[in-house]
């Protein structure tokens, strides 16, 4: 009982904090296309009739998935036409209760596979990555966050493609609002792994819109995950992340060109702060290149009540930074 009450007041709080970041995004979105947005919601155009299969995949050096979307009614997917996110936000949202899609999806995490690779077999690679004579490890700092390798998925709700006004290219700019259960059979501790068969719970408004010259993504999420390893505690959290990319904003431009990734997590059992995850990244685009350098940076706070028995190795709070160099495509 109590966990189905703290998951409804972290939806409530999800709902209240995009609705306050939409609102606040909404302006700089309109840049966005050469058409002005509606400021109302804007009518959901159906652009497809029948049933059909959709397969899909994204490649990141952090997160890469494959999965197939499957119609669990005979109803077109329909499209959103708008930039601005408040519209886009609340279209996903509507009628999200009534699942009408399926969506399989497997995922990898190469960069914290590579971590726990380095650590169990080059440990003298991994050591090189120890910054001087402190505490922080690079490679430590690049993995930090991900405490699972792979993956395996099914979603149940609504998907709407999204289009700029004016334009017809559809292509992968896809929304999703609706419930997901996540599976796995690791969990990654310090870059080394521990047997455990997790489980994942959450609902959430994902999506992204992929333009030659602009890229949006995002996901604001609530959920819970639990794991059969009793010295691992289970967790419901919160998740607001957004992330934007505009060849045309201004180069050292330090508002736009940005990613905000913010992760609270509390025990399942007594509600307490178990860990909290904040990064910021920035980008730098420029009009003619295929590829952005990205950075993001961060610091990770943990308590020593995440792991229990043989896994808690400290009695102290931990504080990990983040640095993650990347390139998006």
């Amino acid at each position: 009982m109590r966990c189905v009450c703290l998951l409804a007041a972290g939806l409530i709080f999800s709902s209240l904090m995009i609705s306050a970041y939409a609102a606040d995004s909404a302006a700089p979105a309109q840049v966005l296309s050469d058409e002005k947005s509606v400021q109302h919601s804007t009518p959901i155009i159906p652009v497809e009739e029948g049933r059909k299969l959709d397969v899909m995949w994204e490649t990141d050096p952090y997160y890469s998935d494959v999965g197939i979307n499957i119609p669990l009614a005979n109803t077109p997917i329909p499209t959103i036409r708008s930039t601005d996110e408040s519209v886009i936000y609340s279209d996903l949202i509507q009628g999200s209760l009534i699942p009408r899609y399926m969506v399989l999806e497997a995922s990898v995490y190469p960069m914290p596979l590579l971590g726990t690779y380095l650590k169990a077999d080059q440990p003298l690679a991994y050591k090189r990555g120890q910054f001087g004579n402190s505490s922080v490890n690079l490679i430590d700092s690049a993995t930090a966050g991900f405490q699972e390798p792979w993956a395996v998925s099914a979603f149940f709700g609504n998907i709407a493609k999204i289009v700029r006004p004016g334009e017809d290219r559809v292509g992968s700019n896809v929304g999703y609002t609706g419930y997901l259960f996540s599976a796995g059979t690791k969990q990654i501790k310090d870059n080394v792994f521990i047997d455990d068969h997790w489980l994942e719970v959450e609902w959430k408004i994902k999506g992204k819109v992929d333009y030659p010259d602009e890229k949006l993504s995002w996901s604001f999420r609530v959920g819970g995950k639990f794991h059969d390893n009793i010295n691992i505690a289970d967790e419901i959290y919160v998740n607001i992340f957004r992330n934007n990319l505009n060849v045309h904003f201004p180069f050292l431009s330090w508002m736009n060109n940005s990613s905000l990734d913010v992760k609270l997590f509390f025990s399942e059992t007594n509600t307490r702060l178990l860990r909290q995850e904040y990064v910021v990244g920035k980008k730098y685009p420029k009009v003619g290149w295929k590829y952005t350098p990205t950075l993001d940076v961060g610091v990770i706070w943990a308590s020593p009540n995440e792991y229990s028995g043989v896994l808690r190795t400290s009695s102290l709070d931990t504080v990990t930074l983040v640095f993650r160099p990347s390139v998006e495509f």
